[in-house]
């Protein structure tokens, strides 16, 4: 049998899940609490004053620089088992491709 979803009881659980980096949903299994009531302990508890305990505090994004890819950047890139790399551009043509295809089906 559970044991008693008392306030204060899941007001600490909920404080310890925070501090995790745990979903909700593994975490509420490991405690034997359904997914569902833990769901509605974390909003209830999110919706009232913090406490004097401070939770754990990091970064919440992660810095990320996006750059546009290079105008020569290859579209299709096979790697052959050699390690040899062939490259193909957005602008090669449809016949460079076939001819090349051909190639190396039979054989330089």
């Amino acid at each position: 049998m559970p044991r008693s979803r008392t306030p204060k009881r899941m007001a600490r659980l909920v404080a310890q899940w925070r501090q995790s980096s745990e979903s909700q949903a593994s975490f509420a299994r490991r405690h034997h609490i359904p997914t569902w009531t833990f769901w509605y302990w974390c909003r209830k508890l999110g919706r009232e004053a913090p406490s004097a305990t401070p939770t754990h505090v990091g970064p919440t994004f992660v810095p990320v620089e996006v750059t546009a890819p290079s105008a020569n950047a290859p579209v299709i890139e096979v790697v052959f088992r050699g390690g040899e790399r062939l490259q193909i551009a957005a602008d090669a043509s449809p016949a460079l491709v076939q001819t090349v295809l051909t190639v190396l089906r039979t054989g330089c």
